[in-house]
């Protein structure tokens, strides 16, 4: 991607989280920052479920090498639910336990976006049978790639880029249970953890975080060494894709209703009647 008029070689550092499925706000987001080859983005788990697009966010972050991912719960659960698909013969079999906890999150929608990927209503089902395995496969092996965490030393701060948290006795992330990595909530964020680290994490909406109830990037009132910034994209319409520039500070966001169809639908007759003008 080549950054379209400003400054040139910044080498920003973003992070985002959660995205669930929401693709067009991510490339909104990466045409706001006009995110350029020398930048880089940390993406902090969960781009599956819940929105209409998950293969599309994954296919796109497997083709960018200056994009990062760590894996989220929804990874998680996948994960395990497609390792047991395997077994039924099927991707939303109900005696599947797994795909249960997973459905009841959202996970359906993703095994909707893989049976669309792999047009499933257009092959034959020897065919669709052999290419669902192929690629059951192909995701497991890229949630197997992902890290837990990331630390990182940048402008002067340790960074630790977590999905959920950390567990707040262990002072080494290293220490953390991978399971609490990615689940925990409030045992994390409501604890002083180390203070010679910043921890950045989503996972938790942070309209039950922020005093206000919005959706706003939170920043540790108390003890000042952790900010989030889930955006509530998995909760509802009012929520909205927040992204963190380390290099500058600056907060930028995208509102959840600029990604939906209505949005879309609109901008497109916007630029054909700006090209229809442009015309005459």
């Amino acid at each position: 991607m080549k950054r379209n008029g400003g400054e040139v070689g910044m080498n920003k550092k973003y992070v985002i989280s959660d995205l669930h499925g929401q693709f067009v706000l991510l490339q909104l987001l990466l045409e706001k920052i006009n995110f350029d080859d020398s930048d880089e983005l940390y993406v902090l788990g969960d781009i599956m479920d819940r929105g209409p697009n998950s293969i599309d966010i994954y296919y796109f972050i497997k083709s960018m090498d200056n994009i990062h991912m760590i894996k989220g719960n929804h990874e998680i659960m996948m994960r395990t639910s497609l390792m047991q698909s395997l077994k039924y013969n099927d991707l939303d079999d109900e005696r599947n336990n797994a795909y249960r906890l997973w459905k009841q999150n959202g996970g359906y929608r993703t095994v909707d976006s893989i049976r669309e990927y792999l047009q499933k209503d257009c092959i034959t089902y020897s065919e669709y049978y052999d290419h669902r395995k192929q690629f059951i496969k192909e995701l497991i092996g890229f949630i197997d790639s992902l890290p837990d965490y990331i630390e990182m030393d940048y402008q002067g701060k340790h960074y630790v880029l977590v999905h959920a948290g950390v567990d707040p006795d262990k002072p080494l992330v290293k220490d953390t249970d991978p399971e609490l990595l990615a689940w925990i909530r409030e045992y994390f964020y409501m604890s002083p953890c180390n203070p010679d680290y910043t921890y950045i994490f989503g996972h938790t909406p942070l309209c039950f975080i922020n005093m206000d109830g919005s959706f706003n990037i939170w920043h540790d009132p108390d003890y000042g060494n952790k900010i989030g910034i889930d955006g509530g994209l998995a909760v509802a319409d009012k929520g909205q894709l927040n992204c963190l520039c380390l290099t500058t500070g600056e907060e930028i966001v995208i509102p959840y209703r600029e990604g939906q169809q209505e949005a879309i639908e609109k901008r497109v007759q916007e630029e054909e009647e700006r090209l229809h003008i442009y015309r005459k």
